[in-house]
């Protein structure tokens, strides 16, 4: 249990810092590329709503794109409340400009206090060199680095569910009304910041009171319904709101629920894949591997509630645990904190030799090493600077006021965001199949009808996509001339049918 507390001295102070500072310098390489390195769509839902918010009372842009923006940021779907659009809105605010890269240095500041917060946890149970190792783990580890500069709201979750952890960790051994208030607001801002982190909180929480046992007298206690009480109300409120309020979540909830995935071995098979190729597999078995070896009931009753959540975060969000890689990131501090146990074992089994525990580190520090250039590599490699170019040249092809059906990157938000267009989405062929397994039906030329009725152009920039939908493609080739085309895109005209066709 607190066998150790979080004692510091000048060179662990100092391990840690470098750490951070490498971690931070990492994730600010290549500041300036347009975020599409990293599930493009979710960054661009969040920069078009934080343009609107900015937008909304700019004095500095034209009144058409003022008005604009603000549609724009309107139309976007909202699922949990925007506060990292809102912190980089206010950026934009002081700077007197759009900044968009700003928000990859705030997700970056939020995830760094997260690896601050996982320390702290480690520290509890283990010695400075095994939570050091779990902090390196956290701070180097690639996928993490890509996915924890993203603009989205999962780093800041990330960081508020290990903080979490840590005040679960201190409330179940030393329940008092400060540590109370502190683990119900950590874990509740949590919720509030993305809903699914319900998984990586609650189930943590009763997995650390059933395994320091007194669960009846936990029930009887007031603290344990208090602190209950405000890591649920904040969202639950905010979601009956949503729901039942104002309306804006009622059409976020369906797509989502696929009980019939799990009895499919596809299902697992994607979702393993998937875990694999962001963590790999080494850093997977030793992670879970480590969880068998945590101290004393209670970090086993977190560690152990922890990956239980995981587990049915899994089953209830069946479709995305498989094709959403960063619906698994809160994995990254959990497995640290596996490797972290290893780690401890693997330090007293050296015994009191330095130059053993010197090589070890010295091991760990070229992998570290190792770890942030290839980080680095995949990120010089990746090149966006020429797509604000492209979307703004179609649209300047196609009129800033055209109505467009598209097959476009992003569900069009690429066309949005940076040609000021917000177009009809056409399905994909892999959204089609997603929606008949749902139980729907689709008439393809009653659905061309209707989505193009009052649109100019069509427009195509996924052309492999157009590929897989045959029909699709002879209807345009048949019945519409090209409007214009060039690398990467095709337009087709819907206001000039060729003889004998159109709708």
């Amino acid at each position: 249990m607190m066998k150790r507390g979080w004692s510091w001295n000048r060179m662990h102070w100092g391990l840690v810092v470098l750490l951070l500072l490498a971690g931070l310098a990492v994730r600010l390489y290549d500041l300036e590329d347009p975020p599409l390195d990293f599930h493009p769509t979710r960054q661009l839902h969040s920069l078009i709503m934080a343009r609107g918010m900015y937008y909304q009372h700019a004095t500095n842009v034209p009144e058409w794109q003022r008005e604009r923006a603000v549609q724009q940021w309107r139309a976007e779907g909202v699922i949990e409340p925007p506060i990292l659009e809102r912190v980089v809105s206010l950026i934009y605010q002081l700077a007197g400009r759009e900044i968009p890269y700003a928000a990859r240095v705030v997700s970056s500041l939020f995830w760094l206090m997260g690896g601050v917060g996982l320390y702290a946890l480690c520290r509890q149970f283990f010695s400075v060199p095994a939570s050091l190792v779990g902090l390196g783990f956290f701070i180097v580890l690639p996928y993490a680095i890509f996915a924890s500069r993203a603009f989205q709201p999962d780093p800041l979750m990330t960081a508020l569910i290990v903080w979490s952890w840590w005040a679960f960790a201190r409330w179940l051994s030393q329940p008092g009304w400060k540590q109370t208030w502190l683990a119900g607001l950590l874990g509740g801002g949590a919720l509030l910041v993305k809903g699914t982190a319900l998984f990586w909180v609650v189930p943590p929480l009763i997995g650390g009171v059933v395994a320091r046992g007194g669960i009846c007298r936990s029930l009887r206690d007031a603290r344990f319904w208090v602190l209950g009480g405000l890591v649920l109300l904040p969202y639950g409120l905010y979601t009956l709101w949503g729901v039942w309020g104002n309306g804006f979540l009622q059409d976020q909830f369906s797509l989502r629920f696929f009980p019939q995935y799990w009895s499919d071995p596809a299902f697992y098979l994607r979702w393993f894949n998937l875990l694999d190729a962001a963590f790999g597999l080494p850093w997977l078995g030793l992670g879970l591997l480590g969880m068998l070896f945590l101290p004393g009931r209670l970090s086993r009753g977190l560690g152990w509630g922890a990956w239980l959540g995981y587990l049915l975060l899994g089953l209830a969000l069946s479709h995305h645990i498989g094709t959403h890689d960063y619906y698994s990131l809160p994995l990254v501090p959990l497995l640290g904190w596996g490797l972290a146990a290893l780690a401890e074992i693997i330090r007293s089994g050296l015994g009191e030799g330095r130059w053993k525990l010197y090589l070890a580190a010295g091991v760990l520090l070229g992998m570290a090493g190792m770890s942030l250039w290839q980080a680095r590599t995949v990120l010089k490699r990746a090149d966006y600077r020429n797509e604000p170019a492209f979307w703004a040249e179609l649209a300047d092809r196609m009129g800033r006021d055209a109505g467009v059906v598209g097959i476009t990157q992003d569900y069009g938000a690429r066309l949005v965001y940076w040609g000021w267009i917000t177009p009809s989405n056409w399905l994909t062929a892999a959204e089609f199949d997603l929606r008949r397994s749902a139980g729907q039906t689709f008439d393809l030329q009653a659905w061309f009808t209707e989505l193009t009725a009052g649109k100019q152009f069509f427009l195509v920039t996924m052309p492999e996509e157009l590929d897989r939908q045959p029909e699709l493609k002879e209807l345009l080739q048949q019945h519409y001339p090209l409007f214009a085309q060039g690398p990467g895109y095709l337009i087709y005209d819907l206001r000039s049918p060729k003889s004998g066709g159109g709708k």
